[in-house]
């Protein structure tokens, strides 16, 4: 009798414990189509790509032809956020060494369906790091260091018209960004003088930090939000936006 009782009071925590061993179990073939098809895409594997792809991220992966991509995958981390019959999305962080050895980061979602042949991403979308989450903001004084220091060589490289140097500060999309404003923005000095640069943390957890920045440009106050990721060479910045000062 008292068998039969602890048995009926261990069956839901045991009926979970299977369903979540059923879901890892499930998500594991989306993920690592996911992560091969990452791969392929940062070595400029054509073929590796084609192979665990359909449709436009099939097509993403055939752009590569010819594109002598050399960079290094440092590292992915994957976690499937929806997982349906026969479908997943799966998001990904991708840490790279670029070609001229400096880092890049990268945040993708992958829409991975179950075909015929096996589980194929579909789509392939890039995004803006989203921070998620509480954060705990203790402990970090030397990381609030590091990046202070990573986002004053970057303002100071762009008032000195080193283009060049600014955009090895930067990762992600906000390298993006002023790779594709290469033609304008490396014609001269693009800010003036900074002055009194000062960092305030706002959000942590795990390699990314947001830091609320105020400094003053040719005396003038400015005031911005920037979005830092920890990679193998240190701090980068991955997105910054306009939002006054504290």
């Amino acid at each position: 009798m008292k068998k039969a009782v602890v048995f009926i009071a261990l069956l839901p925590a045991v009926i979970l414990l299977v369903l979540a061993v059923m879901r890892i179990a499930e998500a594991g073939p989306p993920q690592r189509a996911a992560d091969t098809y990452i791969h392929a895409l940062a070595s400029g594997d054509v073929d590796g790509g084609k192979a665990v792809s359909s449709g436009k991220a099939a097509e993403a992966a055939g752009k590569l032809e010819g594109q002598n991509l050399a960079a290094r995958v440092d590292e992915v981390s994957t976690s499937v956020q929806a997982l349906g019959r026969g479908w997943a999305r799966v998001e990904a962080t991708v840490e790279l060494t670029l070609q001229d050895g400096t880092a890049d980061v990268g945040w993708y979602d992958l829409d991975v369906v179950k075909e015929a042949g096996g589980w194929k991403v579909a789509s392939f979308r890039e995004y803006a790091p989203n921070p998620s989450g509480w954060s705990l903001l203790w402990g970090r004084s030397k990381d609030v260091a590091a990046a202070k220091e990573v986002f004053a060589g970057y303002l100071y490289a762009l008032a000195a018209g080193k283009w060049d140097d600014a955009v090895k500060y930067l990762a992600g999309p906000a390298r993006k960004s002023m790779e594709a404003s290469r033609d304008v923005l490396s014609k001269g000095k693009i800010i003036g003088k900074v002055d009194d640069l000062q960092a305030k943390l706002v959000w942590a957890r795990g390699k990314e930090m947001m830091i609320r920045f105020n400094y003053k440009i040719d005396g003038r106050e400015t005031g911005v939000m920037a979005v830092f990721y920890e990679t193998k060479y240190g701090w980068r910045i991955c997105h910054i936006f306009n939002f006054g000062r504290f």
